[in-house]
Formats: structure tokens, C-alpha cells, sequence
């Protein structure tokens, strides 16, 4: 059982880094960002937290999560305005200052199981998408991927997950679903943009990530919710209303763009 959640922390979330960027490659960095907003990294997560300590952590964690989405909010929009003034490096370490800041509040107030703080991020990501974030000024630069480079994203997104799982029993499960959110493919994919592509190319990522959390907020709620009633049997429908409402959204955002 060990060795299929260690599978599962250093196969799956790197696999999808990996689709992530090449679809970021074939269609531009939003559909990267948008990717990586869906529960892509999260979902993995819980699946080895679950594999590890059960299916009631695991729906603990899971409602706890959507709240977190609000650390995430404030991380994109703290990366996209610091990267004005600095190069990536800076930019990101930023964002995190600014999404552990706002995870560990969250926590003290004691809301990570409050469903309206919950749903009410759903707008709020919309906001953040069409109006907090900076515009880009041109259109990004192409870049080429090289093999090299998918396979440091992967080595990065492992170690990030490996970290978050690693110290679970210290967090306990509130805190733990706050930080499933955590920005690892959004530490991963901008980071690697910006320095390749471009302050715009990372902006168009930024708000690629803040379309496809809604769908995570979705995914995650079903999930939680799901659990009791469903067993495993609930990840089929919280992946269905996921994706569809990351897509979705993307869509209806491309029409109003």
C-alpha cells in the first residue's frame, strides 16, 4: 500500500504538469494555466491521503480545500503585480509569501469548512481573472520545450507534492485542505513562462489558473460532499462537474475576451 502511494506521489502530478505544458505549447499559455487551475496536482494529493489515512481524512481534506482557494487568489494576483518589478525568481517567492500568509489566517479564523466563504470564490475568481490582473501588453513570444525542460517541471511538481504530503500529520486535515490548493503547478508553469516567454505570457497563464480553480472549487465540493454516500465511487461524478466547469469557464471567457 506504501509503495502505491509513493507511486502516486512522484508519478501523478508530474504526469499532468507534463500534459499541462505541452498543451500550453500546442495552444498557447492560457490553456497551460487553465489546466493547471483544474484539480490536476490537488487531486493526487488526495488520493494518496486517502490511500494512507482513509476515506474520512480524505473527505476532510477535500472540504477544506475550496477555502484555501482564496490564498490561491491572492498568490496570482501577488505573482502577476510583483512581476512588474522583478524577474521570476522574486515574483513567485512573493506570491507564496502572500498565499501562506493568507492560508495560515484563514486557518486561525477557524472558516476552512465555511461552504458560503466556499462558493462565494467562485465570483471571486472571476473578478480576479477579468479584473484584478494586469493586462498583457503584446501578444507572448512562442518559445520552444525542450525534453530538458518538461522533465525539470516534472522533477519540481514531485518535490513540491512530496513536501505537502510529507508533513500532513503535522498539519492535520483542515490545514492540510487549505494547502491542497497549494500553487505547486502554478509554482511550476509560471516560473518556467516568465523566464522563457515573457512578463505577458505569464500574465495569460495567471489567468488561465484563476478560470480553471473554479472548476477545482467544483471538483472538490462534489468530492467532500461525495464521499460518505459514494465511497469511491465519487470521483467519477466531482471529475465530471470539475472539468466541466473549468471548461466552462474557459469558454465563456474567451467569448467576453
Amino acid at each position: 500500500m506504501m509503495g502505491l502511494v509513493l507511486l502516486v506521489k512522484l508519478l501523478a502530478a508530474p504526469m499532468m504538469i507534463a500534459l499541462a505544458s505541452l498543451a500550453g505549447k500546442r495552444w498557447g499559455p492560457g490553456v497551460a494555466g487553465l489546466l493547471g487551475g483544474l484539480p490536476l496536482v490537488g487531486a493526487p494529493v488526495v488520493i494518496s491521503l486517502w490511500l494512507s489515512r482513509g476515506s474520512g481524512y480524505a473527505a476532510e481534506v477535500a472540504l477544506s480545500a475550496p477555502v484555501g482557494v482564496w490564498a490561491n487568489i491572492a498568490y496570482m494576483l501577488a505573482v502577476g503585480y510583483a512581476s512588474a518589478w522583478f524577474r521570476w525568481p522574486l515574483a513567485i517567492l512573493s506570491g507564496w509569501l502572500v498565499y501562506v500568509a493568507v492560508a495560515l489566517l484563514l486557518h486561525w479564523a477557524g472558516v476552512a469548512h465555511s461552504l458560503g466563504l466556499g462558493l462565494l470564490v467562485l465570483p471571486s475568481l472571476w473578478l480576479a481573472a477579468a479584473r484584478g490582473l494586469p493586462k498583457p501588453a503584446a501578444a507572448p513570444l512562442a518559445v520552444h520545450l525542450p525534453r530538458v525542460e518538461i522533465m525539470t517541471r516534472m522533477a519540481a511538481a514531485a518535490a513540491l507534492v512530496l513536501s505537502l504530503t510529507g508533513v500532513s500529520a503535522l498539519l492535520g486535515p483542515s490545514l492540510t485542505g487549505l494547502f491542497t490548493g497549494a500553487p505547486i503547478a502554478a509554482t511550476v508553469i509560471p516560473a518556467f513562462t516568465y523566464a522563457g516567454a515573457g512578463r505577458d505570457a505569464l500574465l495569460l497563464v495567471l489567468r488561465g489558473f484563476l478560470i480553471g480553480l473554479m472548476g477545482f472549487v467544483v471538483f472538490f465540493y462534489v468530492l467532500g460532499y461525495g464521499i460518505p454516500l459514494l465511497g469511491v465511487m465519487a470521483w467519477g461524478p466531482a471529475l465530471l462537474t470539475g472539468l466541466g466547469v473549468g471548461f466552462g469557464a474557459a469558454r465563456l471567457a474567451r467569448r467576453q475576451a
